[in-house]
């Protein structure tokens, strides 16, 4: 990472953390997970490093959606969804200007596509491992943390690996394979209880 680089990360988690304090620590556990899938599946150092730059900012674009949305503690209607939808294409516009960080673009704008072609913003179903990856991530800190606009009851990690193998069609089972055995390994790290679900990451 050059100092350049650097300085821009830390200048958009900044911005993120000031912005939306519970999207931020997200960003960072979704970080970490990836990382450590990329280390497990035995990819380069810089694809690690790269998928690690990646998911911090995966969700950059939440910068760009109305904080009362963010923050709402109810479930979001159906036209707030769509605009939290967003954020992924917000992300990936704010990366265009930055050229520095221009290759992080696909993991973030297409972090919310399943294989199944069931996702967004476009429907891919051939997606970039980058986004795949952090895609499992989000997803499984999605049911196993809780979230202002979440309703649903927070699961165990059990069950979010569960929930990530029944949906087959629409995340990488490798990659979900690698996330349990990830999970596992660094379980008096990563292990915690939660009381509330807030479901699909979006």
């Amino acid at each position: 990472m050059n100092y350049g680089e650097d300085k821009l990360i830390s200048h958009l988690l900044l911005s993120l953390k000031n912005y939306n304090y519970e999207t931020y620590k997200h960003s960072l556990r979704v970080a970490k997970l990836s990382f450590k899938i990329a280390n497990m599946i035995h990819l380069s150092l810089n694809e690690q490093l790269s998928i690690y730059k990646g998911a911090l900012l995966h969700d950059i674009g939440k910068t760009m959606i109305p904080i009362n949305i963010l923050s709402k503690p109810d479930k979001l209607t159906s036209t707030e969804y769509d605009l939290v939808k967003l954020h992924s294409s917000c992300g990936a516009n704010m990366l265009e200007v930055l050229s520095p960080l221009m290759y992080l673009i696909p993991a973030v704008l297409y972090h919310h596509e399943r294989l199944d072609g069931s996702g967004y913003p476009y429907g891919l179903k051939f997606i970039p491992l980058s986004a795949q990856i952090i895609a499992v991530c989000d997803s499984f800190d999605a049911m196993t943390n809780k979230r202002s606009y979440s309703y649903k009851k927070v699961k165990s990690f059990d069950e979010a690996i569960q929930d990530l193998k029944d949906c087959n069609n629409k995340y990488n089972q490798m990659l979900v394979s690698a996330l349990e055995k990830v999970l596992k390994n660094n379980e008096s790290v990563f292990l915690r209880k939660n009381n509330e679900n807030n479901g699909i990451a979006i």
